[in-house]
């Protein structure tokens, strides 16, 4: 007899899409075409605590039926949800915090009030501190990179862009919330990055999903580093304008670590 299938509410899928950082909760490799799945196979159960991401592949794994094929049973993948659930919020207040530390006058991004923007002298001095943040971000991930193990190597620009994310939620603290939509930051923030991994992985792989290698993972990861950069970059402008009071040749000579 077949399943009856309730439709996901927009507001239900867009929750469980943000807390799994729109990546596969098994694989956990960003980019890849993703899916909401039934932990428990009811297409009729929406509850969100039956609700998983799962990419194309891992997601085939749940339907396998005999033998020793089925590897994703109901409890491993909800037992990897879970963490993995817990794992992007852990990585996102670590970012907030990472950023937030290596920022001078750091105590200035408390506000009053949600909605008011800092002054603008906390802008500059917010400002000032940042390319050091990149800094610090590049040096905790240049070991990994050396290492040539594509996992590590993967994972430590999964870091990085999660630093310079941290960023640009520091940085929307100068914006208006309708400037982002009303969305809250990290979810504005992390619907652009996912969809710059979905894009390199796209044309990287002109032949269909899989079919470059595993190098794709590794070349997404560098292609998006530049992306989530150039969007510090265009905060920044946008945000000093054509004031006199700031110089924006000087901050991006620094960002590009060219400073005299």
């Amino acid at each position: 007899m077949p399943k009856t299938r309730i439709a996901i509410t927009p507001d239900v899928s867009g929750e469980i899409l943000f807390i799994s950082d729109r990546t596969c909760c098994v694989c956990r490799e960003r980019g890849k075409r993703v899916q909401i799945h039934h932990i428990d196979e009811d297409p009729s159960n929406n509850f969100p605590g039956n609700l998983s991401v799962l990419c194309l592949e891992c997601h085939d794994e749940t339907k396998i039926r005999g033998g020793f094929g089925k590897h994703l049973t109901a409890p491993v993948v909800k037992k990897y949800r879970d963490e993995w659930l817990l794992r992007v919020q852990q990585r996102r207040d670590e970012a907030d915090r990472f950023a937030i530390s290596k920022m001078a006058g750091a105590e200035l991004m408390l506000t009053p009030t949600e909605s008011e923007i800092p002054p603008r002298s906390s802008l500059y001095t917010y400002l000032d501190s940042i390319p050091e943040v990149k800094k610090a971000l590049g040096v905790k991930a240049q070991p990994e990179w050396d290492s040539g193990v594509t996992a590590r190597m993967n994972q430590a620009s999964y870091d990085y862009i999660d630093g310079i994310q941290g960023v640009l939620v520091g940085l929307s603290k100068f914006y208006t919330k309708e400037a982002f939509d009303n969305q809250e930051p990290h979810e504005f923030f992390s619907e652009i990055i996912s969809s710059r991994f979905r894009w390199h992985r796209s044309h990287l792989e002109p032949n269909g999903p899989g079919s470059g290698g595993t190098i794709v993972g590794t070349m997404c990861g560098g292609s998006v580093m530049s992306d989530v950069e150039s969007m510090v970059e265009d905060m920044v402008s946008s945000l000093t304008g054509y004031s006199d009071e700031y110089s924006w040749k000087h901050w991006k000579r620094r960002w590009d670590n060219k400073a005299t």
